[in-house]
């Protein structure tokens, strides 16, 4: 029966796996809808104030409009990621209504946005031009960078973990792992961002920020995938690639806006550690580290929480085997070999 349960796992791993792979990312993905995505009708007017609820009260809306004074402010709002585009109405009778969008913030999300506000225009006859505030280079117009590095330092500090465990148990011992731990999140940030980089060329200054970044993020998911290793051993492996890249992926809005899956994801993506590596790459690349704070918050908690719990669960394991020592009475000396009696 041992032997046929070891086949049985053999296989249900991967078998586990494909479907988890297939079933999170195609329900989650695979038919993006906008929905509440937040955007600005910039206007002091009472149609601008008609305008945007006309759009909030539209039958299944896929927006949440508000009223926005001036320009300025919307463009603060798009910089900051507090709205995903803008409307603004023409001055004149003759001029033209503007959409304000921010590329750099999703690039499949703007043109959801563009898809969504320019019937808007057309509804009022009005001719429409354009404008991007963070646009994205010419040299990553999809804005992949940002989700491959973020997936880079979560499989970084992911698998070296899986690793340890199956490989070199011997340094899982908190002591000997944190600054192992520590050494190799800065080594694998300096590695990736060479890469993107000084090779590639994908990605151009901010290589401070990039580098404490990348480390920050590839600790905390090393340290995370630590903790699950205590509380169910090599078969941690499972929720930490689910966590990690399953979940972590769809909710990231790296690839499709975080306003366009189903809801649990869009919780997903203020709690888990990938969109929060990838949302603070986006800031300090594209929007000046605004709206960074947050999301670095996200890491610093899930290193601090996966830090304690592992030190409790080690400290209570080494109290247990104390206790069960004493408690039968054994010590070390019981089980010395005694010396053999002199000849006589």
């Amino acid at each position: 029966m041992g032997g046929r349960m070891k086949y049985v796992f053999v296989f249900a791993f991967p078998f586990i796996m494909a479907m988890l792979l297939v079933g999170i990312y195609t329900s989650a993905m695979h038919s993006p809808t906008p929905k509440d995505l937040p955007v600005a009708v910039v206007g002091t007017s009472a149609q601008a104030k008609q305008m945007a609820a006309g759009l909030n009260k539209a039958n299944g809306s896929p927006v949440d409009a508000r009223v926005v004074a001036s320009v300025e402010r919307a463009k603060e709002l798009l910089h900051d990621r507090d709205i995903v585009g803008a409307f603004v109405l023409p001055a004149t009778a003759e001029g033209d209504a503007v959409i304000y969008t921010a590329q750099a913030a999703g690039a499949a999300q703007a043109e959801m946005v563009k898809a969504v506000l320019e019937p808007l225009a057309s509804s009022q006859h009005l001719d429409v031009v354009e404008k991007d505030i963070a646009a994205l280079p010419a040299h990553d117009g999809m804005g992949v960078t940002v989700m491959f590095t973020g997936i880079a330092w979560v499989l970084a500090g992911y698998i070296v973990v899986a690793a340890i465990g199956s490989g070199a148990p011997e340094l899982n011992p908190l002591r000997r792992l944190v600054p192992l731990m520590a050494g190799w999140a800065c080594l694998m940030s300096l590695v990736i961002w060479l890469l993107v980089g000084p090779v590639i060329g994908a990605v151009e200054g901010h290589s401070a920020a990039i580098l404490g970044l990348g480390a920050l993020s590839i600790f905390t998911v090393s340290m995370t995938q630590t903790m699950l290793s205590r509380f169910m051993g090599l078969l941690a492996v499972l929720p930490g690639i689910t966590l990690f890249v399953f979940l972590g992926v769809p909710a990231s809005g790296l690839s499709v806006s975080e306003y366009a899956v189903p809801g649990f994801f869009r919780f997903l993506h203020d709690v888990l550690p990938l969109p929060a590596a990838g949302e603070t790459l986006r800031s300090v690349l594209y929007f000046d580290g605004s709206g960074a704070g947050g999301h670095l918050l996200v890491l610093a908690v899930w290193t601090v929480v996966a830090l304690a719990l592992t030190a409790v669960v080690d400290l209570r394991r080494h109290r247990s085997g104390s206790d069960s020592g004493s408690a039968t009475g054994a010590s070390t000396a019981d089980f010395q070999v005694p010396e053999p009696a002199p000849a006589t």
